[in-house]
């Protein structure tokens, strides 16, 4: 069933022009290794913004974010080799991401601009 949503998912985020991820900055260092372990070479522009109470923010296109939820959805299973910390992570990620892009597909469409969307951020005590 997850397959079909996530075949679903793609068009939807491939079309997205910009999304702002809002995190820590070792949450997004971890899934940027992670991404470019996976694919080689990676499509994130790596300028990370301070956003406050010590997160990053980090811009992202639409090909970046399917990299992104690509390596997260796969390293989230039990049978990734990720250690429980790492799929936690990546499964915070891409539920987070997921929830925007099924947000957005859901949307009308029309030629409204979309502001800025903070895929994920945690903040911890």
């Amino acid at each position: 069933m997850e397959w079909v949503r996530w075949r679903r998912r793609l068009p939807a985020t491939v079309g997205i022009i910009r999304v702002e991820l809002v995190c820590a900055p070792s949450a997004w260092s971890a899934m940027l290794t992670r991404c470019v372990r996976r694919f080689g070479t990676v499509h994130f522009s790596d300028a990370q913004q301070l956003a406050g109470g010590g997160l990053v923010r980090v811009e992202l296109s639409g090909l970046a974010l399917v990299e992104l939820l690509d390596v997260s959805a796969r390293s989230a299973r039990w049978w990734s080799g990720e250690d429980p910390s790492g799929r936690a992570l990546c499964r915070v990620v891409y539920r987070a991401a997921a929830a925007v892009v099924d947000e957005l597909d859901a949307a009308p469409a029309g030629d409204a601009v979309l502001p800025p969307i903070t895929v994920a951020e945690a903040v911890w005590p």
